[in-house]
């Protein structure tokens, strides 16, 4: 029962590094264009030598690849299958990010929005079913497959719920709050991947 918890605990824990891994990529990211663009003539901010930003942004976008593979490892994927989860997560967040940011603008509406949130889920969501499509018992494969795609359904509706509930408020406590119930699958999803597995 303790080496089921430990693989739990080691899937849970490789979501939420993957999830704070892939947060400071964006955010490293953000600051360094901040960084790049001149305020005002010069008055404010500086303008960041192109070399410095791009050897920057490409540092920060393998961070956040080698981030994306840690749920994938942590389950058990190796070689072709990890490689699979890891493009597959990089694109899915790539489109959490587009789309965030386009809502930020509200004439994007509701939608924008709605949408980040599922990229987001969607991203926690390829590791498990990755390691589902390769387990070998179809039986557990199946159950696997079933049980991740109804927490992720469950988690979605939740944050589109929340989403929906303070669309239009300009606070950004509350305006995190459904990204937050969100990337609450990134640790989630995993976990019960492996306790699946084991079990």
């Amino acid at each position: 029962m303790r080496r089921v918890w430990l693989r739990v605990s080691l899937a849970a824990g490789a979501g939420l590094a993957s999830l704070a891994v892939c947060s400071g990529a964006f955010v490293a990211i953000g600051s360094l264009f901040i960084a790049s663009i001149d305020f005002f003539g010069g008055w404010i901010g500086s303008s960041l030598d192109p070399t410095i930003f791009w050897f920057g942004v490409v540092a920060a976008m393998i961070l956040a690849g080698a981030g994306l593979s840690l749920p994938a490892l942590a389950l058990g994927a190796r070689g072709s299958p990890a490689l699979v989860s890891t493009v597959l997560s990089g694109l899915g967040f790539g489109a959490f990010v587009f789309f965030f940011l386009a809502s930020l603008d509200y004439r994007y509406g509701f939608g924008a929005g709605a949408v980040s949130l599922v990229a987001l889920i969607g991203v926690s969501v390829v590791g498990p079913l990755v390691v589902a499509q390769e387990e070998e018992d179809q039986g557990v494969a199946v159950r696997l497959g079933r049980v991740i795609a109804i927490a992720a359904v469950a988690v979605c509706c939740a944050s589109v719920l929340a989403y929906w509930s303070i669309f239009g408020t300009a606070d950004p406590v509350v305006f995190f709050l459904p990204y937050t119930v969100a990337a609450a699958s990134w640790p989630v999803l995993p976990a019960i991947a492996a306790m699946l597995r084991s079990g």
